[in-house]
């Protein structure tokens, strides 16, 4: 009789084809066919989990926010060209290189049409697609991209991919390759919500000793206790000796769902690449003194792959002998007195100059060491200045003052 009483919540039906799935709900995906986890998993509801969001934006807004220049050599190329200065507008450098960052993160592609050529016949701009609309073939030995049933040819598109087997046309991100753990933290996710909401297990059971309850008798005295207790109504409760009402404890560290999400960020860390206490794990090791090695660490193995894949791919967009850089400094900037005693070294060893170091510092080159602005004289002012011995020598041009 219990069974009959406990309602199931409802679950949209999944069909499966061999290159995707559409559920009863009208929802369709590409990526997540054979899903265990029993959620429905794409980009929106990946990024509703906290450590997923916590890590794919901490890697893509560090490499949005870092610098980036072309250099020619090792030469800085200026003005900077404005494929690197507003590549897509109206939106900003940061947003557009962060979400390019966030795409190959979650679906190991991100997808451009290149703009118009500039006066050097290269694009300024591009404009992303999103990686779900784009179909990727090969026609004649040239990768072709349909994007909502349009043909383009590979030199109108710039397409940079995330990690990728041999010959494979498309990279491949989290959504592709690792669905069901990110399936089961979406899952964990919706189970935690659902515990303090009461939906995870029945509060209580409400026990007739009647044999002949019908199920319509049991919506009825189940619907008049709801109706009486189901507030903040405390009143005592009268009951006759054939109705029983048992509570039901429930206790998260029982079921294992505390233990379940700290699993879940040590596997999204996994995912993404990062320490798990970057995603909220704790972690009683972190020292100050550790901290500029992490900053090393996070650098090397979770950021630069990705800028690097931006860089090269960008690199591509310029005159030839030009390549893009992000500038690394902010990221590894480390604290005052670590960097001055870096400097002092540098001087004293003679291989970085004042007001180079004052450059690293954002500061104005020392008075001293700069340039007179360049002026024109009227006559007067030369007459007055021979008077004073302060001119050195006088041309047809104008004069020079040496100091």
């Amino acid at each position: 009789m219990l069974n009959r009483l406990l309602k199931r919540q409802m679950q949209p039906s999944v069909v499966y084809t061999n290159t995707g799935y559409v559920d009863s709900l009208g929802r369709v995906g590409r990526f997540f066919e054979g899903n265990w986890a029993g959620v429905y998993v794409d980009q929106d509801t990946a990024l509703g989990v906290p450590a997923i969001w916590r890590g794919i934006t901490l890697i893509s807004d560090a490499i949005g926010a870092m610098p980036l220049h072309a250099y020619r050599g090792e030469k800085l190329v200026t003005p900077t060209p404005n494929i690197l200065l507003r590549p897509n507008p109206p939106h900003t450098r940061m947003e557009t290189i962060s979400a390019m960052a966030a795409a190959l993160l979650i679906h190991g592609n991100y997808i451009a049409v290149l703009g118009e050529p500039g006066i050097n016949g290269l694009p300024d701009t591009f404009y992303p697609v999103e990686p779900n609309r784009v179909h990727v073939s090969r026609e004649n030995g040239r990768i072709v991209y349909n994007i909502d049933e349009k043909k383009y040819d590979q030199s109108e598109i710039l397409h940079i991919k995330n990690f990728s087997m041999p010959g494979a046309l498309v990279g491949v991100g989290i959504l592709g390759a690792q669905k069901q753990a990110v399936g089961k933290s979406i899952a964990i996710n919706e189970y935690a919500a659902r515990y303090f909401d009461g939906g995870v297990s029945p509060s209580a059971i409400l026990k007739s000793a009647n044999p002949d309850l019908t199920q319509e008798e049991a919506d009825a005295l189940k619907a008049a206790w709801m109706s009486m207790y189901s507030s903040r109504n405390r009143a005592p409760a009268v009951l006759n000796n054939t109705t029983e009402f048992e509570v039901l404890s429930d206790n998260a560290q029982e079921s294992q769902l505390i233990e379940a999400q700290q699993q879940a960020l040590v596997e999204a860390s996994n995912i993404l690449g990062l320490p798990a206490y970057y995603l909220g794990a704790p972690n009683s090791s972190r020292t100050y003194s550790n901290v500029e090695q992490e900053n090393l660490q996070l650098v090397r193995w979770s950021i630069q792959p990705i800028a690097q894949r931006i860089e090269e791919a960008l690199s591509d967009l310029l005159v030839r002998g030009q390549v893009a850089r992000f500038n690394y400094d902010s990221l590894l900037r480390t604290d005052t007195l670590t960097r001055y005693q870096a400097h002092q070294i540098a001087l004293s060893n003679g291989f970085l100059t004042v007001d180079e170091v004052r450059e690293m510092e954002k500061r104005e080159p020392m008075e001293e060491n700069k340039e007179s602005p360049a002026h024109e004289a009227d006559p007067g002012d030369v007459e007055e200045d021979i008077a004073e011995d302060s001119v050195d020598s006088i041309d047809a041009e104008g004069v020079t003052i040496d100091e």
